[in-house]
């Protein structure tokens, strides 16, 4: 049978049913008593049968009423349930974000806004997936993250739309073994001859600084590479070398003095952390929210 029938007529027809009451399905359904009746008759004009006889306490359904019924009301109950389950993701009653994020961007920004977030949201899951920007770029590619941090400048194509979120400074620091270095400014040529501290190559943040070498044709080989800037802050302040890190992560260990900033006769540049997300790809309610909670709370 091709025959289109309005969804609505098989809700009327499932609520008496279970009632067996025209009058109490349209209490039920916030109708008129004929509302009901008149689909009731239009649902059985278009199937071509009679769905329920009529009696002094209300109606029963037919033989073809009942076959009708037992399909009927669970495809309309999961209806039903679809449209709830929206109704409380749209008013952030359920969902989820899934967010990628980079280590800087989790030390330096997104931490005080998921908390925020969280408060405010308590019905909405949260996951983080916590790797390199580039890692986050081919997660947002996949679907399996609806939002990524990044650090920038990352060469990609327009199948991305990247918002600026937090502006911050690249920097080398040192510990006591190194205070001769903080007597005057030195050129980056100068940092070939002590061990340095840098991030593993698979972080966007140290390609940014093999960047700013090679466009001086200088040669750096690190002594120690390691995946956390936590780490390389510590690793510097035990006297193991110069780390190359980032000042917002590091400026309580320089306020307090157990670390200490090289200052350079070159200018080192300054760098982004962006949100990225998919150019074409709607977002659901909660991670929609989440955006507009970032970018609200950046003003």
């Amino acid at each position: 049978m091709s025959t289109y029938i309005n969804l609505e007529l098989y809700r009327f027809f499932c609520e008496t049913a279970k009632t067996g009451n025209v009058t109490k399905a349209a209490e039920r359904l916030y109708v008129s008593q004929s509302a009901v009746s008149q689909s009731i008759m239009q649902l059985e004009d278009k199937l071509g049968c009679k769905l329920f006889n009529r009696n002094k306490r209300g109606v029963q359904l037919t033989s073809e009423g009942e076959v009708l019924f037992s399909y009927v009301s669970n495809a309309v109950s999961l209806i039903e349930n679809a449209q709830e389950k929206i109704s409380r993701m749209k008013s952030l009653r359920d969902g989820e974000i899934k967010i990628g994020a980079s280590d800087t961007a989790c030390s330096l920004f997104l931490l005080p806004f998921l908390n925020k977030f969280n408060m405010e949201n308590p019905d909405i899951h949260i996951s983080v997936i916590n790797r390199t920007s580039r890692e986050l770029i081919n997660l947002l590619k996949n679907g399996t993250v609806d939002l990524s941090f990044i650090t920038l400048p990352l060469d990609e194509d327009d199948a991305f739309d990247i918002t600026p979120v937090m502006r911050f400074h690249d920097c080398f620091v040192a510990g006591a073994k190194y205070a001769h270095l903080a007597d005057s400014p030195i050129s980056l040529s100068d940092l070939q001859k002590y061990p340095l501290l840098m991030l593993d190559k698979s972080s966007n943040s140290r390609k940014q600084i093999d960047i700013l070498f090679q466009n001086r044709d200088l040669e750096i080989n690190p002594a120690i590479e390691l995946e956390s800037l936590a780490l390389l802050s510590e690793f510097a302040k035990m006297g193991l070398g110069i780390a190359v890190t980032i000042k917002e992560d590091v400026q309580k260990m320089l306020d307090s003095g157990e670390l200490f900033e090289l200052s350079f006769l070159e200018a080192l540049p300054i760098r982004d952390l962006g949100m990225a997300q998919m150019t074409n790809l709607s977002l659901s309610f909660a991670a929609e929210a989440f955006k507009k909670a970032v970018l609200t709370q950046m003003r």
